[in-house]
Formats: structure tokens, sequence, C-alpha cells
């Protein structure tokens, strides 16, 4: 092989390595992106990119043209991925609702930190996430109970069902009520702590008549995770507060450390 045939070589073999190698970065920044998102998971690296899950949906990515379409357009890589995370979302097939009968009984409201749901914008219409504000850091959303998943309901489902928001809100509460009662009746009544007992816990705090021990003055109630309530009279106020920051703090799923008070028109921050 001539000299100069052996050094070419050489030189494209170096210059393809570090395209590689750059590619392999791009990659791993792009999922480092997508991942802290709400709604997007990662599933598995593929050659050209990798499979993401969005609402539950595997697609597959192909960051190759991306990466090109980053040199070429010497494009800011926050952009790039804003945009790559907005083509996913539009990627997600429309939801077909269920049949409104079949799961009435089984719509539950679920409490989420506003930040962790996933965005409105960026899917079409009929896949937004149905939610309501609760304070200004959680939101209430709606799931379908299932056997062995949760699914969250989207607009599409009560546009098809031709029921309103708030009915739909109605809907769940009572549905919750009706749950609560049959725990309460297993657990021998009212207590202090409900914690991991069927995924719906932090949300009693909608229904917080039924789990407020009787003669409490003035209880004060705290949603650290999605899976605690906890409720204590006022002047333990220290120590409620102290339990439900460390519960937040080490939570998987967080929710808030603030403490909330019964009012008329439902559960109120005491800050």
């Amino acid at each position: 092989m001539l000299p100069w045939t052996a050094a070419l070589l050489l030189a494209f073999l170096v210059a393809a390595t570090a395209v590689q190698q750059g590619f392999v970065r791009f990659r791993r920044r792009a999922r480092a992106y997508l991942i802290q998102t709400a709604d997007i998971q990662w599933v598995h690296p593929t050659a050209s990119g990798m499979v993401c899950a969005v609402l539950g949906y595997n697609l597959e990515v192909d960051l190759l043209n991306t990466y090109a379409v980053r040199w070429r357009r010497r494009l800011n890589e926050t952009v790039l991925f804003e945009e790559l995370a907005a083509a996913l979302r539009r990627q997600v097939p429309a939801v077909t609702p269920p049949p409104f009968p079949l799961v009435r009984d089984r719509i539950f409201p679920l409490l989420k930190r506003t930040a962790a749901l996933p965005p409105e914008a960026g899917y079409v219409r009929g896949n937004r996430i149905v939610r309501r504000p609760l304070d200004d850091q959680i939101s209430v959303a709606y799931v379908i109970e299932g056997q062995h998943r949760m699914t969250l309901v989207t607009d599409a489902m009560p546009e098809s069902w031709r029921v309103t928001t708030d009915h739909l809100h109605r809907l769940a509460v009572d549905n919750l009520q009706t749950r609560t009662r049959h725990i309460l009746d297993e657990i021998g009544g009212a207590r202090t702590e409900y914690v991991s007992l069927d995924g719906f816990d932090a949300a009693r705090l909608l229904v917080a008549g039924l789990i407020i021990p009787p003669g409490m003055a003035d209880p004060l109630l705290a949603i650290p995770h999605e899976h605690a309530c906890l409720i204590a009279p006022a002047t333990e106020i220290d120590r409620l507060a102290a339990q439900a920051d460390e519960l937040f703090t080490s939570a998987q799923s967080p929710l808030t450390p603030r403490l909330y008070r019964v009012g008329p028109d439902g559960p109120v921050p005491t800050e």
C-alpha cells in the first residue's frame, strides 16, 4: 500500500472514530434532556439513536439525522432537544376512549406535582391530560384504575363520554369516598396516618371529612408524597411539619411539604 494511501485511510479512520464518539456523547446528552421531562422515558439505545416511551408508547428516535441537523444548522442543543421532544409528543397516537359505563366506577382523582405532569403543549388536543389546580404547586389529575396499571384521563375521554370536567371531578371524588369508606371499615376507622394503602392516599385530602379522627380539634393534613396523607391537631404542627418535610425529601413521588387545613371550599395551604 502506498504511504499516502495508508495515511489517507488512517485519517479516515480517525475522523470516523471522532464522529462516532461525538455521536455517542450527543446521544447521552439527548437522553439526559429527554428523561428530565415529565412524560418521556428512555427505554434502550439503538444503532442510530434510542427508543423512548411517551405516555406509554414506545417511539424510535433517529438521532443520526438530528446530529447531522445540529451541525448543518448550527442549532443550540437546548433548542434542538426541545424540537425533538415536541416531535415525539406529536407522534403519540390519538387516544381511543373506553366506553364510559365500563369505567365510570373506576375513575379516581390523583394528586400530582404540576411540574411532574406531561406538558399541555405538544400533544394533539385529545391526548392532553385532564387536570385542575389544587394550589400553585399541586394539580388534581384523574386516572382509570385497571388490573395492573392506571390510565391517565385525557381530554378526548370526557368529550367522548359527554361529561364536563366538573362532572368528571365530582364522579372521581365520589368514587374515592366509596373506596375510602370500605378501607375505613377494613382498618377499623379513621386514623392519623394513611400510607401506601391503595395508591390514592394523598388524594384523600379531597375527602378529608371522612379520614380525620372524630373529635380532633383544628386538624392539619400533610401530603408529602403520593402515597401518604398524615393528620395531626394544630397543637402538633411542628412535629407534623418535620415529618412531612422528611418524607417529602426522601420520596420517589414527592408532592409537597406544605400543611393543609380543610376550608369550606376544600383544602387550603396553611402558608
